[in-house]
């Protein structure tokens, strides 16, 4: 039965220890699932902290894991002790019921030797009594026929006693080897109730040390998750500073675009005021020169009258002109604009703007004709380029390219649409070679992908 019981637990722990493998396998590639998803989904943040998620997440999964070994290996320890208190119990009822047994043995012996004896006696006494004589010496020492009776009756009496004496005989030599038989089978199965509690004892104190060094792997992984989530909080702190950072650099550049704004829309201003003033001093020359013609009508009839030269008017653009915007860059978009649940983590952040997938050296070209109006470098946003496209479809835009290696465009420079302004990078804060676009309609902020 403990044997049987022990090779229960054997192949119980093989198919838990394959469980546990499977779960470790799930889990890792869970994890590496969720580090991709988290370098796509938030391509501004650092090694540091991916590498720090993922240990931490690596360090949970293996607690588990030993947690639940240590669990599977506590029930299996539980299951080995009770069967020991049982077998242990059983063993002492059998003991108990051994002593009895070994007693029934003796007590049998002893009232089998006293059976002997006493119908050993009767045999001797018959014996002794019964000859071939027996007869004729009744017969002459009898005086009368009542004394003859008496004897003979004395005689069948002794006979009925010696039978019955061996009757008991009998009864009790059976009694006896019952009485050892049961002994006997007592004794073979305390022999083996011994043999399974000492296998049984094995095992659990198999088990006993398992869950002690598995108390200490656990004990162990603790101390490691502990230190990994203090390492991931530390870097969560530095990547919200690092985002603030973001924030307060966009606040700054939205600034600058909408100085930039007031600045070109005083400009129109002006150059509108001016051109109405042009006007109005054309209009009052015109006047001024009607008049003076008036007055100088009747001289002037017979001579030839000259006309005014055509007023040039400003050349307007052709309402077939093409306003689209083109892709800066030949790649796939691995991250689109707008709030972002950190897969791991579980913070809100805003992406700002559109990743595209490029390798690093990949050209990158202007979406649309403008002016390159800031070139700088920012510890978040890496080597960055704004270009002002002014008042497209009726809006200010502006665009901006962030991460690349260098521009070949610099402050002040107008460029075209299609020119290639710079190369894909993967400076400031960024896992990996790629774009991260932005676009401002009016100097606020939008998805770059409702515009282009």
């Amino acid at each position: 039965m403990l044997l049987s019981v022990a090779a229960g637990a054997v192949g119980l722990s093989l198919c838990l220890s394959t469980a546990q493998a499977d779960d470790l396998t799930d889990r890792r590639d869970e994890l590496q699932r969720q580090e991709a998803q988290t370098q796509h989904e938030l391509n501004e943040s650092t090694e540091g902290l991916n590498d720090a998620v993922a240990a931490l997440q690596a360090a949970e999964a293996d607690l588990s894991a030993a947690e639940e070994r240590l669990a599977q290996t506590q029930v299996e320890l539980a299951a080995a002790e009770q069967l020991d208190a049982e077998m242990q119990e059983k063993l002492d009822l059998a003991q108990e019921e051994l002593e009895k047994a070994k007693v029934a043995v003796a007590d049998n012996q002893l009232a089998l030797d006293e059976q002997k004896a006493a119908v050993g006696e009767v045999v001797r006494e018959e014996y002794q009594q019964r000859t071939n004589l027996i007869g004729v010496a009744m017969l002459l020492q009898t005086e009368s026929q009542s004394d003859l009776q008496t004897k003979m009756q004395w005689s069948t009496t002794m006979f009925d006693t010696a039978e019955a004496g061996m009757d008991r005989l009998r009864t009790l030599q059976q009694k006896l080897q019952a009485a050892e038989q049961r002994r006997t089978e007592i004794e073979e199965q305390v022999a083996a109730d011994r043999e399974q509690a000492a296998a049984n004892l094995v095992v659990k104190q198999d088990l006993e040390a398992q869950a002690e060094t598995q108390r200490a792997e656990v004990a162990d992984l603790v101390a490691a998750s502990d230190s990994a989530r203090r390492a991931a909080e530390e870097e969560v702190a530095a990547d919200q500073r690092r985002y603030d950072e973001l924030v307060n650099e966009r606040k700054s550049v939205e600034q600058r675009i909408a100085e930039r704004i007031a600045a070109q829309k005083a400009e129109e201003e002006r150059r509108a005021r001016e051109a109405r003033e042009a006007r109005e001093a054309e209009e009052r020359a015109a006047r001024e020169r009607a008049e003076a013609q008036q007055k100088s009508s009747s001289s002037k009839k017979s001579s030839p009258s000259k006309k005014s030269a055509p007023k040039k008017s400003a050349p307007k653009k052709s309402a077939n002109e093409d306003t689209s915007f083109i892709m800066p860059v030949s790649g796939p978009i691995t991250s689109k604009y707008g709030m972002r649940l950190h897969p791991v983590l579980g913070y809100w952040k805003l992406h700002d703007g559109t990743d595209f997938g490029a390798g690093c050296g990949t050209p990158i070209k202007a979406p649309y004709d403008g002016r390159v109006s800031e070139r700088y470098f920012n510890a978040g946003y890496g080597n960055r380029l704004l270009i002002d496209h002014g008042k497209v479809r009726g809006s200010y835009i502006t665009t901006a390219f962030n991460h690349a290696t260098k521009y070949t465009v610099g402050v002040g420079d107008r460029v075209s649409k299609g020119q290639v302004i710079g190369y894909v990078g993967s400076t400031g804060y960024s896992t990996g070679c790629h774009l991260h676009l932005m676009t401002w309609k009016d100097g606020t902020m939008i998805n770059p992908m409702s515009w282009f």
